[in-house]
């Protein structure tokens, strides 16, 4: 993609696990004053409230539940979206929504009806490991081995089920209009291209 391409309103950002998806939602909002929603922490607000325990597994399910029983399978990225045109009827201070952690192609479809546009983020899978065990998110689905870490990733991106309420980060992939890979040595240098890319008409 070239240098000063101006952001969309809405964007949705997908990818890997500790690609560095909250770091672009969070230079956005510094820069741009962008809304910064987590679908993951969405789901992870409504499991703590029921007490289950937040592990990647229950988020999945939860996520399919909410699918399932909606009949919208973007309906995570729809209830974002409604809420944030709604805000934005009644106040002028809203400038653009970044929703992070977009998992099933129906999200990233509904960001695009929308007029926005969905950025995909990825890093090489051992680089990615050691941010996340080194970083400071301290989430519990984080504590796992590299290969747990690689499986539950694999399941994820190619999943073995035929259920169209699944989380497919493949697909998410596919039909992402922005592709970033984040091999760089630390999260200044990632800052610095995604200024110089993004930002640098701001």
């Amino acid at each position: 993609m070239e240098r000063n391409v101006k952001l969309p309103e809405i964007i949705g950002i997908s990818g890997t696990n500790g690609a560095g998806k909250d770091t672009l939602a969070a230079l956005r909002y510094e820069r741009e004053g962008a809304e910064h929603v987590s679908l993951s922490d969405i789901l992870r607000r409504e499991l703590t409230m029921l007490g289950v325990p937040l592990e990647r597994e229950n988020l999945m399910n939860l996520s399919r539940q909410w699918r399932d029983e909606s009949g919208d399978y973007g309906i995570l990225a729809t209830r974002t979206i409604q809420r944030y045109l709604g805000d934005k009827a009644v106040t002028s201070t809203l400038n653009g929504l970044s929703i992070v952690s977009v998992r099933h192609p129906d999200e990233a479809r509904r960001i695009k009806e929308a007029n926005g546009k969905i950025f995909w983020v990825d890093a090489d899978p051992k680089l990615r490991y050691e941010r996340i065990q080194s970083g400071g998110r301290n989430r519990i689905d984080d504590r796992k081995s590299f290969e747990e870490f690689i499986d539950e990733e694999q399941r994820e991106i190619s999943p073995i089920d035929s259920d169209p309420a699944s989380v497919n980060l493949g697909e998410v992939s596919r039909i992402a209009d922005v592709k970033i890979e984040n091999n760089f040595d630390d999260e200044s240098a990632y800052i610095d291209f995604l200024l110089d890319r993004y930002f640098s008409e701001c």
